[in-house]
């Protein structure tokens, strides 16, 4: 049993409820193949073409009848070639062989292809030997490639929702197809908010810093296709943030922030969607990220992340990234994250009630396996945590003790981008 703090939100709820709440867009585009790596499918990709075309050599060789093989006494004649896309025209003389490149159609008649390194020919390659011992172990059909082997005329291949992957291209291509029906980009608008906040390469006020979540929000939107308007920095000022959030609302799908999101008299970000639109969900069992907002402005879904960065990362990698993956029509197993269960390589206690992600990378230990390690410190504020780490623990609400040698689960962050 789950053991939730009152008043926070289960990720894996706050995700089946806003996959339920927030529609997927219905803008799409068809791009050719080169501008579709990482863009979101949105058809279904039916083969017309058989793969391979027709039946093949899947080496380097000769093609032969198999029962020839079986009775031949001494050298045979080699009485054609065929190439990948120049095949060998007419029948397979019986007796005879046809010399054969890797991917070039069978000849006619012919049922097995020996490989050039078991083959004995002579300069010009018009007779070739085979010995005894290689006839033996050669067997009908060997070395042949069939006719949709791969894949057969009115399959599947690609199906929407998919995030396509260089491979997926390529079997697209493979269909002769020029281009594909992929979802726009979303458009989001990212902002920070804070006072304190210094963009860099202007001078460093007393006591400010500079603003690194921005960044982290544009390249996390940009991972994933979107097309970003950089806000900049802005005040902590009721009527700056209403003016901006209501302008960008009306030409964006997306608007996403940083800090003004928990309940401190600077915090205004909810007060000020409240005013404009909705407020549908707030704060999560999460740790980092709890304070993670959710609401719309019209018909533009509204983010606010935590100001802590280590927060917005985290919550970004888990929670938003798959929401608007699932508003581009991504399939629900194209926005789960990668889970893999290792060995613990440390100690950790903790109080239950939030889903908690540990900073961590995998190392080998002294007996050669593989065991996660994680960040000495839990703190949400220290951003070289991240830099660090290769990958997160994950620690469920009702686990308040991890031991060395636990299996615990860990999610790569490549798998998360």
């Amino acid at each position: 049993m789950q053991n939730t703090k009152p008043g926070l939100t289960l990720l894996s709820d706050a995700l089946e409820i806003a996959f339920a709440e927030v529609p997927v867009s219905s803008s799409v585009e068809e791009r050719s193949l080169v501008e579709c790596y990482g863009a979101v499918l949105r058809e279904d990709v039916i083969a017309t073409v058989l793969v391979p075309s027709v039946d093949n050599s899947a080496m380097d060789g000769y093609a032969l009848r198999h029962a020839d093989l079986m009775v031949a006494k001494g050298p045979i004649d080699v009485v054609g070639v065929s190439l990948a896309g120049h095949p060998y025209a007419g029948s397979l003389p019986i007796g005879a062989a046809i010399r054969i490149a890797t991917g070039a159609a069978i000849p006619d008649g012919a049922d097995c292809v020996v490989i050039q390194e078991n083959v004995a020919a002579n300069d010009d390659e018009t007779i070739i030997e085979i010995s005894d011992e290689v006839i033996g172990r050669t067997t009908l059909n060997q070395n042949i490639r069939w006719a949709g082997e791969d894949i057969k005329a009115g399959e599947v291949v690609l199906a929407s929702g998919m995030v396509l992957r260089p491979q997926d291209i390529a079997i697209a291509a493979g269909q002769g197809r020029g281009a594909l029906t992929v979802s726009k980009p979303l458009s989001v608008a990212v902002f920070s908010t804070g006072d304190e906040l210094a963009k860099p390469g202007d001078p460093l006020p007393p006591g400010g810093i500079y603003d690194s979540n921005r960044f982290a929000m544009i390249g996390m939107l940009r991972e994933i296709g979107c097309k970003v308007t950089d806000l900049g920095l802005l005040a902590d000022d009721f009527d700056v943030l209403s003016n901006a959030l209501g302008s960008a609302a009306k030409t964006h799908d997306v608007i996403m922030t940083s800090g003004g999101v928990s309940v401190g008299k600077a915090d205004l970000l909810k007060p000020v969607v409240d005013q404009l639109g909705e407020i549908t969900a707030w704060k999560l069992a999460i740790k980092p990220g709890k304070p993670l907002m959710r609401g719309k402005i019209g018909d533009c879904l509204v983010i606010g992340l935590p100001g802590n960065p280590v927060s917005v990362l985290v919550s970004g990698l888990l929670y938003v990234m798959p929401l608007l993956r699932h508003v581009m029509g991504a399939q629900r197993s194209q926005t789960e994250p990668v889970r893999i269960p290792v060995r613990a390589g440390f100690d950790f206690k903790r109080g239950t009630g939030r889903r908690e992600w540990l900073r961590a990378r995998l190392v080998q230990n002294d007996d050669g396996e593989f065991e996660a390690v994680a960040f000495n410190s839990t703190s949400s504020g220290m951003l070289s945590s991240m830099v660090w780490a290769e990958g997160l623990i994950e620690i469920p609400e009702s686990c308040g003790q991890v031991s060395k040698g636990d299996t615990v689960l860990y999610l790569p962050l490549r798998g998360l981008q």
